[in-house]
Formats: C-alpha cells, sequence, structure tokens
C-alpha cells in the first residue's frame, strides 16, 4: 500500500481509466471485492494532530471479519502507513475524549481506562488501570476535575487528590417504611398490643434509624443519595451535568412481555444436526417499552418527576381517525359513521372519536365521565446538556413515530419541568436521518436538525425562544459538528446535486455557508481534527472506491489524496461509468435520479431489451455518484450492456436525499409510487434509447426483491422476467420499527398491509419469475418466500422458481453462493429478453 500525496483529479482519471477493457465475467463480479480495492474504514485523528489511524480488510485473507489497523503520519515522520500489530502496538492514543475550555487538555479513554493529554508537553498521563472499563470521561464545568462512567456508574475525581467519588447512589427498588408509620397488619398490631419488649425493640430501631440519617447528614463526604426510583423501573440511559451537580434519569419498566418469536433453522452445521436461533418479533408484536424521566439534585437528594404532560399534543392520538374508521368497519351500524372531521385526522382522542360515532351522552356528559387521556408513551433519543451544566434538552419521540420533541429542563428554576423547545409532527413518520441536536458551545443555543420545511436543515433556538432556520433549501444537511468556540458548523450537504455530498462551512454569525470541498462525489464522512484544523474526509465516486483526503479548512486548498487501495486489477478491468439522469415524472414536479447503463447503441439495430435495477432497503440512495454498496450489482450491469442490454437503476419516490415528501410517498401504500416512477424512466429509456418495451426485465434484493414481485405481480405486462433476492412478501411478517413507520400495524391500518403485499397480489404473476433467498436470513427470514411459494402453488402458477442458499444470511456473503445467485438471474436474463 502507497502513502501517495496526489491531487482529487486522480478520481477523474481514475473514471477515465476504467472506461476501456473486456468485460467481466460472473466469476469475477463475484469473487471476494479485495481485488477491487480494500479500502479504508473508521478514520479516527490521534490526539495530538500528528497523524490517522484507520482499519483495512487483511491483505491475503479470505473473509471479512479480518482487520488491520493502520497509522498514517502526518508529521513528516513517516511517509507510508504503518501497520500496527503486537510488535509494534503503540498505544496511539486518538482524539475522542473531552477538552477543556482552553484547549490545553483533554480526558480521554483508552483501551478501557483514562489518560489526561497536556498539549503544551505532548505527554499523556494515566489516570486509571483497572480491569473494569472506563468511558464516558469528561470536564467538570470549572476545569477542577472529571467525571466518567464505570460498570454503569457515574465517578468524579479531582485533579487535585486521589479521592474517587460515586456521583450518586441510585436504588431501583422503592424507599424503606417511614417508621413513624409503620404498615403492620393485624397479626403485628396484636403483638405489640401484648408484648412490651416488641415496642421496645420498634423504639430502639427509630433510634438507631434516627442516629444514622443524623450522622450521615453531617458527612460531606457521603456519596449523594440514595435515591429510590421504584422497583419496578429499570435504567434506560443517565446523563451526568458538566458540574456534576445533576444527572437526568431515563427508565422503563424492569418487567416486560416476552414477545412472541420465530425460529429459523440451520440445516448445515458442524455437528450434523440441525440447529435453531430465535429470530425478531414481526410487526405489531413487539412490545412498546414506554419511557419516564426524574431529575435528581444531587446536593440536595432530591428526586425530581419529568411528566410528559406539559409536551405539545402528547394525548393528542394521531391514529385516531384510522382506529375509528376499523370500529365504524367493525359497528357496520348507521350509528358509527364517522364525521368528517374525524376522517381527515382533525380529531384525535377518544371523546371525540365516540361523539363522532354519535354517542347518546352530551359533550359536558362524556367530558366528566371520561378520564383525561393519558400521554403517548414515548422512548428516549439522548440528552445533552450545556456547557454550564444548568440546562438538559433531551429528545423524545412517540412510539407510533409520529412526533418528536426537544424538551429542556433548566435546574436553576424553583420546579424544573420538561418545557418544549420544539415539536415536530409527520402525519407519515419521522425521518430518523435528521434527529441530531444538541448546545452551541459556550451558549444555551439549542441547535438541531428538522424536516419541517421539507428538507433536513439546521435550525437554533436562543434562550429568549428565537428560531432561526440556518439552512434551506431543496437539498438536505447531515452530520453537523459545531466548533468548540461555537463560531461554526461543518456540515454534509447535496447542495449542488442531489446525487453529489460535499463539506461545508456555515459562519453562525454571518450564517453563510462555504463549499470545502468541491471533490464532484460523496464525501460519505469526515473528522476534525483535535485542533479543528483539519479534516480527514472518506471520499469516493461512482469507480472511485473509498479513499482518505486531508483537508487543510485554513486554507482555499485542495483536498490531499492520502490513501490509494485501488488494484491496478481493478483500474484494467474496463467497468462502465453509468450515466445520471433526472428523469421527468408524470407524477410529481421532481425528476426521477436514474443511473442509466448503455451499451454502445450504434453497434445495434432496433430496439435494446431494458433491465430495471431496484435498490434496497427503500430509504436509501442508489443515483448518485458515490462508490455503492452494490458494487457486484454495477459491475454487472457492465456486462449486460456489452451485451446489447440498457439497464436502469432509478431513485424511486421513498429514497433518500431528496426531501420529505419523496420519502413519504409511500405511506400506507408501499410499492405504488414506486411503480409510478419505474413505468416514467422505461418509457424514458424507449424514447430516448431505443429500449424495447416488450423485453423489460426486473431484479433487486431486499426491498428491491419486493418491488420486484409488485412489479411482477401487479404490472405483468410491463414486465417480462423478474428476479426477486431476499424479498418481504408479506409486510405483516416483516420487523416491527421499520415497517409501523410506513403501514402503521396490521390491527390498526390491515388495509395498508394487505394493499402493499405481494402475497395478496399473486395472480397476477404471468411473466417469468426466480426467487433468491438466503436460509440464515434473520433479518428477511426464509419463511416469508416459502409462504409465497406455498401461494404460487396453490394458485397453480408454473412459470416460477426458487432458489435456497442453505448457510447465507440477508445479504449473501460466500463468492459461491454471489455466483450461484447472479448466474441464475444472467440466465433468466439472457432466457426471457435477449433473441440476438
Amino acid at each position: 500500500m502507497n502513502h501517495s500525496l496526489i491531487s482529487v483529479s486522480v478520481c477523474v482519471i481514475l473514471s477515465q481509466a476504467l472506461s476501456a477493457g473486456e468485460p467481466l465475467t460472473l466469476k469475477q463480479i463475484t469473487a471476494e471485492q479485495d481485488w477491487i480495492a480494500r479500502s479504508p474504514q473508521n478514520p479516527r485523528w490521534l490526539t495530538d494532530n500528528s497523524g490517522i489511524l484507520y482499519s483495512t480488510r487483511r491483505e491475503g485473507q479470505v473473509g471479512r471479519d479480518f482487520r488491520d489497523t493502520f497509522i498514517l503520519h502526518l508529521d513528516g515522520s513517516s511517509i507510508d502507513p504503518i501497520r500496527i500489530t503486537p510488535e509494534n502496538p503503540g498505544p496511539y492514543f486518538t482524539g475522542s475524549g473531552d477538552w477543556n475550555q482552553d484547549q490545553s487538555q483533554s480526558v480521554l479513554n483508552y483501551e478501557g481506562d483514562l489518560y489526561l493529554y497536556d498539549s503544551a508537553s505532548s505527554s499523556f498521563t494515566q489516570l486509571t488501570k483497572t480491569s473494569a472499563r472506563e468511558s464516558n470521561a469528561f470536564f467538570i464545568e470549572g476545569g477542577n476535575g472529571y467525571a466518567f462512567r464505570r460498570s454503569g456508574e457515574w465517578f468524579t475525581r479531582s485533579f487535585y487528590g486521589s479521592l474517587e467519588t460515586q456521583a450518586a447512589d441510585i436504588r431501583f427498588d422503592d424507599p424503606p417504611e417511614d417508621p413513624e408509620t409503620p404498615d403492620h397488619d393485624l397479626l403485628q398490631e396484636q403483638q405489640r398490643e401484648l408484648f412490651e419488649i416488641i415496642q421496645l425493640e420498634d423504639q430502639r430501631k427509630q433510634i438507631r434509624d434516627d442516629d444514622q440519617r443524623a450522622w450521615r447528614d453531617t458527612n460531606p463526604n457521603a456519596v449523594a443519595g440514595p435515591f429510590y426510583l421504584g422497583k419496578d423501573n429499570r435504567s434506560a440511559g443517565v446523563s451526568l451535568s458538566p458540574n456534576a451537580k445533576y444527572m437526568l434519569v431515563a427508565m422503563s419498566p424492569k418487567d416486560r412481555p416476552t414477545d412472541p418469536t420465530d425460529q429459523m433453522p440451520n440445516y448445515v452445521t458442524e455437528d450434523g444436526y440441525v440447529s435453531t436461533s430465535i429470530v425478531r418479533s414481526k410487526v405489531g408484536n413487539a412490545t412498546e417499552t414506554p419511557n419516564t424521566f426524574a431529575l435528581l439534585n444531587l446536593e440536595s437528594e432530591e428526586v425530581i418527576d419529568l411528566p410528559l404532560d406539559t409536551l405539545p399534543m402528547i394525548t393528542d392520538d394521531p391514529l385516531a381517525w384510522l382506529k375509528a374508521e376499523q370500529l365504524e368497519e367493525a359497528d357496520a351500524t348507521p350509528e358509527s359513521e364517522i364525521v368528517a372531521e374525524v376522517e381527515s385526522g382533525e380529531q384525535s382522542s377518544n371523546s371525540e372519536i365516540d361523539q363522532a360515532k354519535g354517542d347518546d351522552s352530551s359533550t359536558e356528559n362524556a367530558e366528566s365521565q371520561e378520564p383525561d387521556p393519558e400521554p403517548r408513551s414515548v422512548s428516549h433519543y439522548g440528552t445533552r446538556w450545556n456547557q454550564a451544566g444548568t440546562l438538559a434538552a433531551v429528545m423524545l419521540v412517540s412510539h407510533d413515530n409520529k412526533d418528536r420533541w426537544i424538551a429542556l429542563v433548566d435546574t436553576t428554576t424553583e420546579d424544573p419541568s420538561f418545557v418544549s423547545a420544539h415539536h415536530l409532527r409527520d402525519e407519515a413518520w419521522i425521518g430518523w436521518g435528521f434527529n441530531s441536536f444538541g448546545f452551541i458551545p459556550n451558549s444555551d443555543t439549542l441547535w438541531y436538525l428538522s424536516e419541517e420545511d421539507g428538507y433536513g436543515h439546521l435550525y437554533t433556538k436562543t434562550p429568549d425562544g428565537t428560531v432561526t432556520q440556518r439552512t434551506s433549501g431543496t437539498f438536505e444537511v447531515r452530520s453537523v459538528m459545531i466548533t468548540r468556540d461555537g463560531s461554526t458548523a461543518y456540515l454534509r450537504t447535496n447542495r449542488t446535486h442531489p446525487g453529489i455530498q460535499e463539506l461545508e462551512r456555515l459562519d453562525l454569525q454571518t450564517n453563510q455557508l462555504t463549499p470545502i470541498t468541491q471533490m464532484g462525489g460523496t464525501v460519505d464522512s469526515y473528522k476534525l481534527s483535535p485542533n479543528e484544523k483539519h479534516a480527514v474526509v472518506m471520499y469516493s465516486n461512482i469507480n472511485s472506491p473509498p479513499e482518505l483526503y486531508l483537508v487543510d479548512l485554513t486554507t482555499d486548498s485542495d483536498p490531499t489524496n492520502l490513501t490509494h487501495t485501488v488494484t491496478d486489477e481493478f483500474l484494467n478491468a474496463g467497468i462502465q461509468t453509468p450515466e445520471i439522469v433526472g428523469v421527468p415524472s408524470s407524477h410529481t414536479d421532481h425528476p426521477i435520479y436514474t443511473r442509466v447503463y448503455l451499451p454502445d447503441l450504434q453497434k445495434y439495430n432496433g430496439p435494446r431489451p431494458l433491465v430495471v435495477f431496484s435498490h434496497g432497503a427503500g430509504y436509501l440512495q442508489h443515483a448518485n455518484y458515490e462508490w455503492s454498496y452494490y458494487s457486484r450489482e454495477h459491475m454487472y450491469h457492465g456486462l449486460l450492456t456489452s451485451l446489447g442490454f440498457i439497464v436502469v437503476a432509478p431513485d424511486f419516490r421513498a429514497s433518500s436525499g431528496y426531501g420529505r415528501d419523496w420519502r413519504t410517498a409511500i405511506y400506507r401504500k408501499m410499492g405504488y409510487p414506486e411503480l409510478e416512477d419505474f413505468k416514467d424512466t422505461i418509457d424514458y429509456a424507449v424514447s430516448n434509447y431505443n429500449a424495447d418495451p416488450e423485453r423489460v426485465g426486473i431484479y433487486g434484493g431486499s426491498y428491491g426483491g419486493f418491488m420486484t414481485l409488485m412489479a411482477m405481480f401487479l404490472e405483468p405486462e410491463t414486465y417480462k422476467a423478474g428476479a426477486a433476492l431476499r424479498s418481504v412478501t408479506d409486510w405483516a411478517h416483516y420487523n416491527h420499527g421499520y415497517t409501523s413507520n410506513i403501514l402503521n400495524t396490521p390491527e390498526i391500518d390491515p388495509d395498508s398491509f394487505k394493499r402493499s403485499s405481494p402475497i395478496y397480489h399473486a395472480e397476477g404473476l404471468q411473466g417469468r419469475l426466480l426467487m433468491l433467498h438466503g436460509m440464515q436470513d434473520d433479518n428477511v427470514v426464509a419463511q416469508d418466500i416459502i409462504r409465497l411459494s406455498q401461494r404460487l402453488i396453490e394458485l397453480e402458477k408454473e412459470n416460477w422458481e426458487l432458489a435456497l442458499a442453505p448457510i447465507e444470511p440477508h445479504g449473501y456473503k460466500e463468492p459461491s453462493s454471489w455466483l450461484d445467485q447472479m448466474r441464475r438471474i444472467h440466465k433468466l436474463f439472457m432466457d426471457e429478453l435477449y433473441n440476438e
């Protein structure tokens, strides 16, 4: 591996170099991918800014689980990366710790112990040496000590002594009985009436308890507490304030029902016997564990409950209208007709639904008879403190994922409580990619990401309530990092093009957004150096696998290429670079960005066969300038074009990168907007590239497999052949977290599940269908495809086949399995679409 410092223009050269050469074979395409590159992973800065650590796949080792770590010195002490080995172990301290106010010291974790770094002397002092693992260290406000976690507990230490103090004694138990009001049953009371010795023992116990409390209250070194938080609770997260005076505790019920789960058999085992493993629950069967919250005052030893009823719309059920429809269908009587307000979702409480259904009681009687609605259950998405430790921001998300709150807790008030700083409701579901938040350093100003204007953007809110949208436009903001002086935010955006991600700088005083990189591809991630003068970015392009680049944040110079892991074999492979085309949509105002792979159309007479590739995950971006997760499929598309095929890979509605409306277009109707976008893309290829509308195939995995089934079942007149890999066939059998966002649950919204599940449309199959599935798939379990197979058998369909891979999980791993899969797909398309 060479440590070559070459210009960013190398990416253009690499792409040009890949335009020539013979097409790859299927065996080469499906081989272990280190023949392409052993791309760097997980870059992290050394604490003293002198270099970078990163990992790569081990050279010459078959398998994905073997990694080596390298150090890349940037101070001139070494040119080439150096592999870290047992003979060269370091230590190499990375800059993931907390810095003090003047940036002179950092407290950090290394191999489970804590160290103090002094920037003036560039020296490290070991602070702990234990078999337990210390983590989450930070400087206590004022700089006189530090706090850290060990075995789930918070501890503090002063720099002026060796005393280590447990921050609080938290007990998930009920408080002991008050000796002044003992709870005695009838027999115990009788004993005390009859025997003076028992009365005397009671008196002695009370004296001992009073003495213990009195002496404990005079002990300044006693651990704060005990704080009794209830025997029915357990911890769901404990956050210590930077001034070490408060703890914010999230709790969940200790006992929860056992969710029903599936059993996944494994037929290829070491001992020759069939084994089974437990896999996830199905949608609607996963128990929702509600969180409750308390603020602990470590000085006054007070437990302050933080009820949720202060949050806006917390008692409002956004699915009330849908539940009312289910009640209406169940009642099937004229009295059950729901008024338009409920149907539109404007009415939401149970009492309102009853009134809309024709409840005989008056409004006043209904309100007097029914209790106030309870707050909906929420999950804790993190706690952030301001630098002074006086203000906490807590992100809460409703279990139906339609509401998100950022609530502030001001510890300086007489009665701290949750006060909503921001509330976001999405009638479909909250986008999980835009939930970052925190405080701007050295201030009480809150920052957060939100899709409230239709795109994920950065906002700030000052203590006086002033909200400022810091970025705006038809682009998305991700990966926000704010400098320690609070003056600048670094972030990734796709501002120049939906398929290009660049690093940008936002001046928080002037609100000016300035590009840092202009590389024309995808900055997959970035890490600021500890001194915030440089950034290391992970960059890739369509035919340039990820590499590390160094960006000088103090100048306007081009990024410097730090790693060059791509192989000569890959450079000489002649892999086609597709076009990214904005296909006009007949259903939206926004184009459908699509990867288009074209053959040399001058070589062929007549219309060309067309293959549609559907990416997986639903919420994923594929028509972009990035080395794709689908590297094998990407190379296979070049093989197809060498045979005269046209391949299109659209970012259908539901894909990421295009805003909230594009993301949520599939709410309660998965598969339908996507098919519309596929049809627009096919029509575009027919009109512009002479694609043959009579020879169209489709394939994809996971969500792409689901879409293949929907295409083959719902639009058999369009698709002649399809290959569905690891497909969801019935959304009622998929997991809760993903599915309930988009389709709600089968109990609440059964029509959406039937509408969106291929198994209910299998009678439409006309073309030839190939299904492939790994039997060790714990994501989309093989039961899903087997149930569809039985359905096809009962429908007496003949033109389908199923190939199971006995040892493979959701994403195939072994090259032999990949080769078998791709050979079958290729044979399908050659048999059904290729008639040269």
